[in-house]
């Protein structure tokens, strides 16, 4: 199956990054064994049932880079997302009669994007054991900015900006910023706190090289995407903390400041979404949060004595 129109309708009028691009392109491939492997040759020959049977497929193929068998449901449905897409846009284009199995099938499968941010303890068990300077950055650089992986990749030594404010009370405040490129190849802000800042210094202070980025394989070139998330899932073995996805440092971002009162629309911005909607699943307050809410306001209703 040629799978190129279709990758290059989401790059160019999805604007979809490289690195979804290179997933779709790795999802698809996965659905072409599966029908060659079970001598299916044209795409009206899929029917619901070999879609369960892809299903069944994804749960029992090795999964070796983190030592079990079968695919997580999340990645099961990012896979079936792909095919649905693909069978649309064939549809869309070429064949008018083509049938997407998928849309008919159970909602179960649809991908669960409801935020899952990392406890805190998980986290502070990874940021206090991580004596690596290179690897320590990277992941406090996550869960200070939000940014994707994509866009960490991204970053040069001289992407983060510093200024120093001083406040009323005629104390001097380090603060940083920056720019990346993100999703639809828009340009956004980001921030970094004092405190990060300073691990962020002493990180470059170790570098001796002149290679203009930020982070530096084993090999001294730009860690990929891949290399990031294997240096994460590397300490997550060493220190016995549960498997860990980056994407997750970015929701643990974004539900600490929701919970924080932080501005929705500023929430947004900081994200780099382009819905509020998507923004507005990070407020789902803790106990604690609403419980001080609660409290508050019944102090402010009570008659004045």
């Amino acid at each position: 199956m040629n799978f190129e129109p279709f990758l290059s309708h989401l790059e160019v009028n999805r604007a979809c990054s490289a690195e979804t691009i290179r997933a779709y392109r790795s999802d698809l491939k996965m659905f072409e064994t599966f029908l060659q492997e079970n001598s299916i040759r044209r795409l009206s020959q899929v029917k619901c049932s070999t879609i369960k049977d892809f299903i069944d497929y994804m749960r029992q193929k090795p999964n070796p880079r983190f030592e079990k068998v079968g695919l997580s449901d999340s990645s099961i449905s990012r896979r079936l997302a792909a095919v649905s897409g693909y069978f649309e846009f064939v549809r869309a284009t070429s064949d008018t009669k083509l049938r997407n199995p998928l849309s008919s099938m159970s909602m179960k499968w649809h991908h669960n994007k409801d935020p899952k941010p990392v406890d805190d303890l998980t986290l502070d068990l990874l940021i206090t054991g991580i004596d690596n300077i290179r690897d320590r950055t990277l992941m406090t650089l996550f869960l200070a900015t939000g940014l994707r992986v994509s866009e960490m990749q991204q970053l040069n030594r001289d992407s983060i900006r510093i200024e120093v404010h001083v406040e009323e009370t005629g104390k001097e405040v380090a603060c940083g910023s920056g720019e990346v490129l993100g999703k639809g190849n828009k340009r956004r802000t980001f921030f970094v706190d004092e405190e990060t800042l300073y691990l962020y210094c002493e990180y470059l202070e170790t570098r001796i090289d002149e290679n203009p980025a930020l982070f530096l394989s084993e090999r001294k070139q730009r860690m990929s995407v891949r290399a990031i998330q294997y240096t994460l899932d590397a300490w997550c073995k060493r220190l016995g903390a549960p498997h860990i996805n980056v994407h997750r440092l970015r929701h643990s971002f974004a539900t600490k400041l929701a919970n924080t009162h932080i501005n929705s629309f500023a929430l947004k911005d900081l994200m780099g979404h382009n819905s509020l909607s998507t923004t507005q699943q990070y407020f789902k307050l803790t106990d604690t949060t609403l419980a001080r809410a609660y409290f508050s306001a019944m102090e402010y209703l009570k008659p004045a004595r």
